[in-house]
């Protein structure tokens, strides 16, 4: 859509507006939303027979959906979920939740959890639909190059499916199991049961074709961390005698293979540094599964038996120059116990490759390689707390003897592997470039520094080096070319330099293209571990997404041919188009496609037609889904892109929603809602929804707002003032073009980095009615040296380099004025807006007593405020019916102030905190 078909269709709304108004639609409330859906979970077989997806409502029961693309007949699975489709098409295996009424009920009676209703297990004959369920079940396994049987846990053990002969075997007191990649083994752990004199302890190889079960090792107390390798012909697992359950237990690393089980690494193992096989060195094969890695870890000793709790000091102690402060500590508590040092056994002999706790290990070929990549920033932890640049230490160690040869140096960036292993390539944070280095040379490479174009974020405005583009260019067979992203158009680069081609030309026109693989080609998270994936070969097509930046349309496009001839095709069109999925061995796309009006519906076009543009595809494409039919009934509105310019002279760009059915001569309350920028979501799909602490776009347009989200951009220092030049100039814009804007009824609302600009803007401006400022940061002074709990940083660096963008520290000149003057406490005498603040005690993100400090200040002054804290949430809630609270306290605060409503009793009188679970207060106060 261009500019002048979005004008044509604001011309065509307002000259429907009494032909609409015949027709009267409810307006939302919040009862609307649990019935409210969406498409998700959109999978398509490798040889496009078969497509699957999901319908849910925000809450309640979902459905699944299969569908033979070619007859489409569809079958139905009522709160279907999780499928996993065989790779020949002939099974597929889903979960099948309870009613949600059913464990509500369940939730109300207080039910223990084994008496809670359970999953059951859906198995699909694709040819004809059948389906066979198995009820009581907690998880499923199938293998994964193929799908001949299944495999569920239930309370008391394992059993498995045969879906061809409808039998069953069900192995009793199994606790843990795993499937061979052939789906044809199945390794099982079993644990002993004291009311049952027969059970054992042991781990079980069943063959599952054979119908054979062989016990590979039995009467230990512990077995774990069961692999197969890719052949599915070896397994490798830990056994340990150890009984002690508040330390480390000794392992040792056995392997299977060829009907003989020999042990890889002995319990008494220790190396020099004194790090041990314990139970978390999970092992895993190499691609060809001829060498085993595995974590070390450290020994952790029982707890000391004469130490008692009422005795013992408990004390948190901050140390200068640690790398991790205890909020740290705690965060990773886990990670920090259970950690492991990656190693390699290879000729019988154990070779720890990872270094430090920081040291980042990437393994090549698979882990068939010579080398492995080391990334290791323990030099540089420290400093990490206020320089944005994060420098790390590159090596490559050796997988035969773990000697280590440094390549880079305090780099600037986070190198990563090729995929056959030839070179690292990473962006650089000092020069904003691409480099590259040769493994078997040594030599680095300079890839962006001729184009005469930018590869960093041309429009960055924080006070720190520009990021890049692309995170995760794409390579080609061989490693023969590397496909990074500008701003608009993805180039294809000779890894050495030698040559460089631009594949697509967007920047003439403004049009973004991004690249991604909507292709699943199957590789699994084990698979990931060894640094597998899918190089582009000469016959494959790129996929692109398309976005326009002048007219905010969204679309798809593809490069074919990118090795010699290219050959391009992408569209426009005023939709969002979700990430399509593409069948590997057919050509069939899925997709799903909607505005703020439309519904994001799925779609799917089975085959191009001769000469058939992608236009014309998506266009003709059929549509599978009918989502959220009742939006019919409801009054809505239109989305409009307009554009001022700030105080300052800066274009800008926002989206204006307009309300249907507005009068002639009427006036209606603006709602301003910001946050950095969002003019590019024009398009997108936007429902009903309880708020997690923003303002409800179609929420609020159904009741008759007018609903303005302006672009933001900012000036180091000076993020305050940034606010104001651009979200009180775009307000006053938009009353002057709209004459149905009633400028004595108008409203901010904003969360975080929104929410300190509304409390910000208040003490600046009373051009607002009444304000929202979620998680505020009232006091920057103090807010600085605090620490975002949710992951335990200093929050320094933000303001020196980030969101908050001061650009100094406190004891850089002028530093601390500049914090001073973006610092809404030290102006809140100047206060004249009611304001609804939000700050939740288990805020991660913003210390939620910068909250209290903005709200006990305001009171202090009597100025017109309310405080919620939502108890034990988050920095945006999390739990639902939170959700819904925050939603109806917003609505009736603005509504009070900006439509005359009567003001609720919890905003008169407030909700003594002993009555807060049974009394809410949003009555009227009269």
């Amino acid at each position: 859509m261009n500019l002048l078909r979005i004008s044509a269709v604001a011309a065509g709304f307002v000259l429907t507006l009494g032909a609409a108004a015949q027709t009267p639609k409810k307006a939302l409330d919040h009862d609307v939303y649990d019935g409210w859906q969406r498409v998700a979970a959109t999978v398509i077989t490798p040889d496009g027979k078969y497509l699957s997806w999901t319908v849910n409502p925000q809450e309640g029961d979902g459905t699944l959906y299969i569908r033979n693309i070619a007859t489409g007949r569809t079958l139905e699975i009522p709160r279907g979920n999780g499928l996993s489709i065989s790779p020949d098409s002939d099974w597929a295996y889903c979960r099948i939740r309870p009613e949600f009424a059913t464990t509500r009920k369940a939730k109300i009676d207080k039910k223990k959890k084994d008496d809670m209703p359970k999953d059951s297990l859906a198995v699909i004959r694709l040819s004809d639909f059948s389906v066979v369920k198995y009820k009581d079940v907690e998880s499923f396994k199938t293998g994964h190059d193929s799908m001949p049987f299944a495999a569920y846990k239930y309370k008391k053990g394992v059993v498995v499916v045969n879906p061809a002969s409808g039998s069953v075997d069900t192995l009793k007191n199994a606790s843990s199991y795993v499937f061979s990649r052939d789906g044809k083994s199945l390794a099982v752990t079993l644990e002993k049961d004291k009311k049952d004199s027969l059970s054992i302890d042991a781990i079980v190889l069943c063959d599952l074709s054979a119908g054979r079960r062989d016990t590979l090792s039995r009467d230990l107390p512990f077995y774990g961390s069961m692999n197969f390798d890719r052949s599915s012909r070896k397994l490798v697992f830990l056994s340990s005698s150890d009984t002690l359950e508040d330390a480390s237990r000794h392992c040792s690393v056995n392997i299977y293979s060829d009907g003989t089980l020999s042990e890889l690494v002995p319990a008494s193992y220790k190396g020099a540094d004194g790090l041990v096989v314990n139970e978390n060195a999970d092992p895993f094969f190499s691609t060809s599964g001829d060498r085993v890695f595995l974590g070390l870890g450290e020994y952790i000793p029982p707890k000391d038996s004469t130490l008692y709790d009422f005795e013992t000091a408990l004390v948190d102690i901050w140390n200068y120059d640690a790398f991790l402060t205890p909020p740290q500590q705690r965060i990773k508590e886990k990670q920090i116990k259970n950690k492991t040092y990656l190693s390699v056994v290879d000729d019988g002999k154990v070779v720890r490759l990872a270094g430090s706790f920081f040291d980042e290990i990437s393994l090549t070929q698979g882990g068939d390689g010579d080398w492995a990549l080391s990334v290791d920033n323990t030099a540089y932890r420290l400093t990490s707390a206020w320089d944005s640049n994060e420098y790390t230490d590159v090596s490559l160690v050796s997988l035969k003897d773990g000697s280590r040869r440094e390549v880079l140096h305090k780099v600037s960036g986070t190198p990563e592997i090729s995929p056959e292993g030839k070179y690292l390539y990473w962006y650089d944070c000092d020069d904003w470039q691409w480099h590259t280095y040769k493994v078997a040379t040594g030599e680095q490479f300079n890839l962006t520094a001729d184009c005469r174009t930018a590869f960093y974020d041309e429009e960055n405005d924080r006070p720190m080096f520009p990021e890049p583009y692309d995170y995760r260019p794409e390579w080609t067979e061989g490693d023969e070319y590397v496909l990074i992203n500008d701003r608009y158009d993805l180039f294809r680069f000779a890894p050495d330099g030698s040559s460089i081609q631009k594949l697509t030309d967007g920047r003439p026109v403004k049009v973004q293209f991004r690249h991604g693989d909507p292709v699943d080609h199957g590789f699994t998270a084990a698979d990931q571990r060894l640094g597998l994936g899918h190089p582009y070969s000469a016959k494959d097509r790129i996929w692109l997404t398309s976005f326009s930046e002048t007219t905010k349309e969204n679309g798809y496009g593809y490069v074919d041919g990118f090795f010699g001839k290219v050959k391009t095709d992408h569209f426009l069109d005023g939709y969002s188009f979700g990430s399509p999925v593409v069948a590997e061995k057919a050509d069939v796309i899925a997709f799903t496609k909607g505005n703020f009006r439309t519904p994001a519906n799925l779609y799917v076009s089975p085959g191009a037609l001769r000469r058939q543009t992608l236009q014309s595809r998506v266009a003709s494409a059929s549509r599978l889904s009918k989502i959220n039919p009742q939006q019919s009934d409801y009054r809505w509105g239109d989305v409009e892109l307009v554009h001022w310019t700030a105080y300052d002279g800066t274009p800008l760009d926002g989206l204006m929603f307009i309300p249907e059915g507005i009068a002639e001569g009427e006036k209606v309350p603006l709602m301003v809602y910001f946050y950095e920028k969002n003019s590019e979501t024009m398009f997108s799909p936007r429902t009903p929804a309880p708020s997690r602490s923003v303002v409800n776009v179609p929420m609020y347009v159904s009741n008759g707002y007018a609903v303005f989200i302006p672009d933001v951009v900012y000036k180091t220092g000076h993020p305050g003032e940034s606010a104001y030049n651009c979200i009180v100039s775009g307000t006053e814009a938009m009353c002057d073009r709209y004459g149905f804007i009633d400028r004595d009824r108008m409203a901010i609302q904003g969360q975080s980095w929104g929410g300190y600009q509304v409390a910000y803007l208040i003490t600046r401006t009373n051009l607002y009615k009444a304000a929202g400022a979620g998680a505020p940061v009232g006091n920057m002074t103090s807010a600085y040296g605090g620490i975002r709990w949710e992951s335990g940083h200093v929050r320094a660096m933000q303001y020196e380099h980030g969101q908050s963008r001061i650009g100094k520290s406190i004891w850089d000149e002028g530093g601390l004025d500049l914090y001073i003057e973006n610092s809404p406490i030290f102006h809140v005498d100047k206060v004249q807006t009611p304001v609804l603040i939000m700050a939740n005690d288990n805020d991660g993100a913003v210390p939620w007593y910068q909250g209290i400090e903005f709200f006990s200040d305001l009171r202090r002054f009597q100025k017109p405020a309310w405080l919620l804290q939502y108890n034990k949430e988050a920095h945006n809630l999390v739990e639902r019916r939170n959700c819904k609270d925050l939603s109806i306290r917003l609505q009736q605060f603005f509504d009070h102030y900006l439509k005359g409503a009567p003001m609720p009793a919890w905003m008169k009188h407030g909700v003594p905190v002993w009555k807060k679970d049974r009394y809410f207060g949003f009555e009227n106060a009269e």
